[in-house]
């Protein structure tokens, strides 16, 4: 009977050991394996410069490191513009140690413009933990653009050779060349399917037709459409030309080449001259008969107000050129200001928060704003400036000011001093004291007179970390493991 209580009080003391060290909040946590070295290595995409609708194609190649003694599935690799996710492949497959794979994802563009795609792939490791890697890549999405030309070449055997080109950035298809004299067609003829830049020719026989009244007719499709265009065979060449220019803001400007004519511009250079000196130049597609071309120059840089845009092309087996002088419109300077400003006074300390503004049209750099003292009014402490750094245009950032103040005091002075332009601007805004502001009172401060707790007057409860010390909880628990040695000495002694 006493080694039976013997092993039920031994049982008891070692169930009481296991709970207190269980209170004592201990967790065991395991080691994992470093994450595998995988690179997305690199991004390019066929063609270049697709236009809307058109399908690219994006091969990624990821590399999986040597040393790393792990072997990788890659599971996922999707493409996202955010919030948008174009397209996405899975289970691609394994990447062994210093191997790599290239992944084709293919995709199109609704709309078009620049599109920041960023690559994402996803990769699990032997150990089955996953890990996400990006990779930012830009694509440059154009417009269809199905312009199309003929020109017509007639020698001394009547034989007349006509050319279709494309002007454009989509394929030409469907093509058919017809000879026309007045309404009635007097040969037609099929032809391949034109790339971009590119062209074709056919030969019609035109002796024994009337010139006078010989024209010809192409017929494309291009982009899911009919197109047609037309050349009369004794056309006399038409070169007319002109320069239209537009400010998008005050740091680009839009030059576009107009062709007025009936003849193709080849060649084209647009160039931005100043003081004699070109200062920057374009080139463009070629310019079909009635259509245009247009290259951007960013003029934020330029010297000068004055700027003569001039192009250049070929037509019709001569140089032609064009120039328009304009005066670029200099962009507002940057300016700081302080905006939604507030302020909290307890006594004779106030706090300022507000916001430094950008309003103007330039980025203003090394922004720092501070409390200028006098007058009743001291900077508190390390709170009396404060460093923005820089602001773009039209945007802000916010700040916080602290300031000491004599009795009576209304309002308070701040210094903002900035960079804009490669120039130092210092300005005194003056901040208005919120009438609000009152000292503070016994409760607020905890300091009271009447003996009573600090505070509000609510109960105050124990402090946050109150309970047993852990050094008593140890001690106890080796207490009870010594009393738990000693009823099982007893219990083998009986």
């Amino acid at each position: 009977m006493n080694r039976l209580r013997a092993v039920s009080a031994v049982g008891s003391v070692l169930l009481v050991c296991v709970l207190l060290v269980s209170s004592l909040g201990g967790t065991a946590t395991t080691a994992s394996a470093g994450n595998p070295a995988v690179q997305v290595t690199s991004v390019t995409s066929s063609p270049d410069s697709p236009v809307v609708g058109e399908t690219v194609t994006l091969e990624t190649t990821v590399t999986n490191l040597e040393g790393t003694n792990s072997t990788v599935e890659i599971t996922d690799v999707y493409l996202r513009d955010w919030p948008t996710e174009y397209e996405r492949v899975e289970n691609v497959g394994s990447v062994a140690p210093g191997g790599s794979v290239t992944v084709p994802v293919t995709t199109s563009f609704d709309t078009p413009g620049q599109k920041q795609i960023t690559v994402n792939v996803v990769v699990r490791d032997e150990a089955g933990d996953s890990n996400s890697y990006s990779y930012p890549h830009t694509v440059d999405v154009e417009e269809p653009d199905t312009d199309g030309g003929l020109s017509v070449d007639q020698n001394a055997s009547g034989e007349t050779a006509v050319t279709l080109t494309n002007y454009g950035n989509v394929e030409f298809t469907d093509i058919e060349i017809t000879a026309m004299t007045g309404d009635g067609r007097q040969a037609r003829r099929l032809a391949l399917d034109i790339a971009p830049g590119s062209d074709r020719s056919v030969t019609f026989d035109t002796e024994g037709y009337d010139g006078d009244d010989l024209a010809f007719v192409a017929n494309y499709m291009a982009n899911g459409k009919n197109h047609d265009v037309r050349q009369a065979l004794d056309e006399t060449s038409d070169v007319r030309s002109d320069l239209s220019i537009a400010g998008d803001s005050s740091d680009r400007t839009t030059v576009t080449v107009e062709n007025y004519g009936n003849v193709a511009f080849f060649d084209v250079e647009v160039a931005a001259v100043i003081d004699g000196k070109v200062r920057d130049r374009r080139y463009t597609r070629d310019i079909p008969a009635g259509g245009n071309r247009s290259a951007v120059f960013d003029t934020e840089g330029y010297d000068s107000e004055n700027v003569t845009f001039r192009a250049n092309y070929a037509a019709n087996g001569e140089t032609h050129d064009i120039s328009r002088e304009v005066t670029l419109e200099p962009a507002v300077s940057g300016e700081i200001r302080l905006t939604t400003v507030e302020t909290t006074q307890l006594g004779g300390s106030v706090s300022i928060d507000g916001e430094a503004a950008n309003v103007g049209g330039t980025n203003a750099e090394s922004i720092l704003v501070s409390v200028r003292g006098g007058d009743g009014v001291t900077p508190e402490g390390g709170s009396g400036e404060y460093f923005v750094g820089a602001v773009d245009a039209s945007e802000f950032a916010t700040f916080e000011l602290a300031a000491s103040v004599e009795n009576g005091t209304t309002e308070i002075p701040v210094e903002v001093s900035y960079l804009v332009d490669s120039e130092r601007v210092t300005t005194v805004q003056t901040v208005e004291l919120s009438p609000t502001g009152a000292p503070p009172t016994e409760a607020m401060t905890g300091d009271s007179s009447g003996g009573g707790p600090p505070g509000n007057g609510a109960p105050q409860g124990p402090p946050s970390d109150s309970g047993l010390p852990i050094l008593l909880i140890l001690v106890g628990a080796i207490t009870l493991v010594g009393l738990a040695s000693g009823l099982y000495y007893l219990w083998n002694r009986e």
